[in-house]
């Protein structure tokens, strides 16, 4: 019987030793096969741009990129035609100020607390010609518009509050393009307060049109 014992102790450290070592292996290659799946996974998040991608941080669906959504492509949207006579010309822009509206002022203003029809309507200090000036000294007229010979007019609406300040400048009806929207709304926020509109001699909150003109020459 003692004979005996030698044998099975040494059979029973090998099978030991083979299960450690079949153990190890299997780690070893849950770990090797959970690297593959994060590598692969990083790289389609990476590379896929079809599809939104989802923040891990916040959750919120980003908008994959568009290949034709470009700054000059959505530039060229709007009525304005290219002139091929007038490509490379200076640009310049006159303001036209409308004529004071016959209609008697309204009663009372609107949802807004604005008025639309006033006794006196709002004013640039300095008058037309101190607006005309303004626009001189401040327009750039976009490099694409005088590239592709384009000219257009652009009505931006705003409410002069009654302080004067402008409040809310923005396209009135179809867009010009080729960046004559946007030069526009550039300079009239740059511009300082107007003398307000007033109803009964007391200034009041008043919408205004403003036409203003882009022209080659």
């Amino acid at each position: 019987m003692e004979q005996n014992k030698f044998p099975v102790k040494l059979f029973g450290a090998a099978a030991m030793v083979i299960s450690f070592t079949l153990g190890a292996c299997h780690n070893n290659d849950t770990v090797t096969n959970e690297a593959t799946v994060s590598t692969d996974t990083s790289k389609m998040m990476s590379t896929d741009t079809s599809h939104p991608v989802t923040s891990p941080d916040s959750g919120v669906m980003t908008p994959a990129p568009s290949a034709t959504d470009t700054s000059k492509n959505n530039m060229s949207k709007g009525t304005a035609k290219p002139n091929p006579a007038k490509k490379g010309m200076k640009g310049k822009v006159s303001i036209s100020v409308p004529a004071p509206s016959k209609m008697k002022a309204d009663e009372k203003p609107d949802a807004s607390g604005a008025y639309t029809n006033v006794d006196h309507i709002p004013a640039y200090p300095g008058g037309n010609a101190g607006l005309q000036k303004f626009f001189d000294d401040n327009v750039q007229y976009p490099s694409a518009a005088e590239d592709a010979g384009v000219e257009g007019t652009v009505n931006v609406g705003f409410t002069v509050d009654e302080n004067g300040k402008l409040i809310n400048p923005q396209i009135e009806g179809e867009r010009s393009g080729y960046g004559l929207d946007e030069e526009a709304l550039r300079v009239i926020g740059k511009m300082p307060t107007w003398v307000p509109g007033k109803v009964n001699g007391k200034p009041v909150k008043t919408k205004f049109t403003l036409p203003v003109k882009f022209a080659l020459q």
